[in-house]
């Protein structure tokens, strides 16, 4: 990839630069690197038994991704992009 993705990226978004921003926002709520760096930064991927119409759920408190089992990268790649880009948040207004 012309942008020096991980093959998480390849999956998920090939061609969006600002991708990984997006994805870190979504799995921890915050778009800041975190002090001590991406290699301090646990994220936990957990498999969910629910079906290939759900979208992936973040738990930001802890890092964690549910992520229902798909049948493909493309299933996968669109449930996750749907997911990020109906994600609101936090907010106090």
């Amino acid at each position: 990839c012309a942008f020096g993705c991980s093959p998480w990226h390849k999956v998920t978004c090939p061609n969006c630069p600002t991708f990984p921003v997006l994805l870190l926002v979504f799995l921890t709520g915050s778009d800041r690197i975190p002090i001590y760096g991406m290699s301090s930064l646990r994220i936990v991927i957990q498999s969910t038994a629910s079906g290939e119409q759900y979208l992936p759920v973040a738990h930001t408190c802890y890092n964690l991704l549910d992520l229902p089992k798909y049948s493909s990268k493309e299933i996968l790649s669109a449930r996750l992009v749907q997911a990020i880009d109906h994600y609101e948040g936090f907010s106090l207004a």
